[in-house]
């Protein structure tokens, strides 16, 4: 789905004798632009002014341990303390804290590549610095990823012990096998503590171990941490699987100006974690890879980056254009369209510096770009990317661009078993959505066969998922059926994968009401034409033949198969499937939604 290119309106011609009156109106243009500007402007200062007072309340934390910590040192046991040091200083003040002066205090020790973290010596020097041995009782002492001398809590402590004593055997380990030096990065899950993200952050994490493991000695995949914007930064349960830290995600309110737009919360959160150090504890390596959810590895996934040169895929619908320059140059001028390259910051491969310059304004043109209403409607679902691409432009990072990072596979696409060895990372952006027979069902709709991540918004997908079909253009592409089965695999190994009520990839599919079901279903006949609420949310109108509108898109409604009494309606739209039962007495339903059993309550609107 290509971002959908706004024109601006052709000039119109001008008349004779009004030069004045075109200068009065342009004066009046001119000042009423002015005056929109500085509401725009004050308005992403408020929202981005808010995101930033939380990295310093991070660093204001850490401060204060330090102080409080700064002239003590625990050794010994579950006690110990990992007292960081950077250069020799025996002691961090509030400037090695923050970063130093100037720009590198924006993301909390985030430095320009050539500035030393912290004051001290260089990032790459402390992350290579080995770890003290815990069992000796010894205090851990090295240079911390950001921690510009930060003391750091026995947890995070002990995390980055471990951390680096991993790092130690993989180099042990390649080194004996006679690898190549190795440029090993961590991979960094963004996420939510949502029931949707949950399950396709396990899936991820268990094809990450078994390609790690079967990368063997030589593999470049280091740990793994998963990021997840969470309340205010509480646990959520799934850390003893996978290692998180969590941050604080943003408000209802927040969100409300961001048109609910919750892919918001990615770049505030990596804006949270790099002004943490407890929470950089446990990044040792040099490079960072960031991932989605979505993602399961094909196969064993190198650095595909350098030092200078960060790795990103190539968005076939992230090219910019001649169109584009009118909105990012009220995002900044100092970009033209011809310097934004057709990434996201997903996935991507960058030195952990990098991540570190560009990062605050990734977040910056984020929100400018969806508090500016052109922008929003230009970019839409992908505009955080857009974000990340501008604000790369801006500082000059040049990424190497790649097609084979990941693929996006669709029901109408052709992959051989080769595909496997031709990506790195299968995205499931994209259903796959089948008739019986094998051929595609057809744009926006809803397949006999169907292999969707938003038919499990509220609830885990079962196991043992029925493969597609073994005819028709389905048996052509192997994308869905390698899927299929590694969502089978993940959920089969993870013995604590829940028991679910939602259906598998049968069943989805429903169809609008004959005009037999109509005549024979009271229930039908009344509500056509109709026009109700939805959990209090105006616009959910029966159209005729099963056209169904919703505050969220078109859909669908009819006869819930298999219901004898016929009475029993279905509303299906935003890959959601829903039943309902009507009081057309009182005027009311009540819903259920197929998979998770949510219930939401309905009132019909005046006529």
């Amino acid at each position: 789905m290509r971002a959908a290119a706004r024109i601006g309106r052709p000039g119109v011609p001008q008349t004779a004798g009004g030069g004045k009156a075109r200068g009065v109106r342009l004066a009046i243009c001119l000042t009423t632009a002015g005056l929109l500007s500085l509401i725009s402007y004050w308005n992403v200062r408020f929202v981005y002014d808010r995101s930033q007072a939380a990295a310093q309340q991070a660093l204001a934390y850490e401060r204060e341990a330090a102080v409080s910590h700064a002239n003590r040192r625990y050794r010994g046991g579950s006690d110990a303390v990992l007292y960081l040091r950077e250069g020799g200083a025996a002691a961090a003040g509030p400037a090695e804290l923050e970063g130093g002066s100037g720009d590198s205090a924006h993301a909390g020790g985030a430095h320009d590549g050539a500035t030393p973290e912290g004051g001290g010596a260089g990032a790459a020097a402390g992350r290579d610095a080995p770890a003290a041995d815990a069992a000796a009782g010894g205090a851990a002492a090295g240079a911390g990823a950001g921690a510009g001398g930060a003391v750091l809590s026995p947890a995070a402590a002990a995390r980055r012990a471990a951390a680096l004593a991993e790092q130690r055997r993989m180099a042990d380990a390649a080194k004996a096998a006679g690898c190549a030096p190795l440029r090993p990065f961590h991979t960094l899950l963004t996420a939510q503590s949502t029931t949707y993200q949950n399950w396709q952050a396990r899936i991820m994490h268990f094809h990450f171990q078994k390609q790690r493991a079967a990368a063997g000695a030589c593999s470049e995949m280091g740990g793994f941490t998963r990021l997840v914007a969470h309340g205010t930064g509480q646990p959520d349960g799934l850390e003893s699987e996978i290692a998180s830290v969590f941050v604080t995600e943003y408000t209802r309110e927040d969100l409300a100006r961001f048109k609910h737009f919750a892919v918001m919360n990615r770049p505030y959160s990596v804006v949270q974690m790099l002004a943490s150090p407890e929470h950089m504890a446990a990044i040792v390596e040099d490079y960072i890879m960031i991932a989605e959810t979505d993602h399961v590895l094909l196969r064993p996934l190198p650095n595909l980056a350098s030092v200078t040169e960060p790795a990103a895929y190539h968005f076939g619908y992230m090219h910019a254009h001649a169109g584009t320059q009118r909105v990012i140059s009220q995002i900044t001028q100092q970009v033209t369209w011809q310097q934004v390259q057709p990434i996201g910051p997903s996935p991507a491969i960058l030195h952990v510096d990098t991540l570190r310059k560009l990062t605050p304004k990734w977040n910056e043109y984020s929100i400018a770009l969806k508090l500016n209403n052109e922008a929003d409607k230009m970019f839409g679902w992908v505009l955080e990317m857009w974000g990340y691409a501008i604000a790369a432009a801006e500082l000059g990072i040049v990424h190497r661009v790649l097609t084979e990072f990941q693929c996006e596979p669709g029901a109408q696409s052709r992959l051989t078993e080769e595909y496997v060895r031709q990506y790195y990372i299968h995205h499931y952006t994209y259903g796959s959505e089948y008739r019986l027979d094998g051929s595609p069902q057809g744009v926006n709709q809803i397949g006999e066969w169907s292999l969707d991540k938003r038919h499990y918004g509220g609830a885990y997908p079962p196991r043992n998922l029925q493969l597609p079909p073994d005819r028709g253009h389905a048996a052509s592409n192997f994308a869905p059926r390698w899927l299929t089965r590694a969502w089978n695999e993940a959920s089969a190994a993870i013995a604590s994968w829940p028991d679910t009520k939602a259906m598998g990839t049968i069943g989805w599919r429903r169809e609008p009401p004959t005009d037999e079901q109509l005549r024979a279903s009271a229930t039908a006949g009344a509500i056509v034409g109709t026009r109700w609420r939805w959990g209090g949310v105006s616009g959910l109108v029966f159209g005729e033949r099963g056209a169904l509108k919703t505050p969220w898109g078109e859909g669908k409604w009819g006869i819930v198969p298999g219901d004898k009494t016929g009475e029993a309606i279905f509303v299906d739209f935003a890959s959601a499937l829903h039943n309902l039962k009507f009081d057309l007495g009182a005027g009311t339903f009540s819903s259920e939604r197929v998979g998770d059993g949510e219930k939401v309550l309905g009132t019909k609107e005046p006529a």
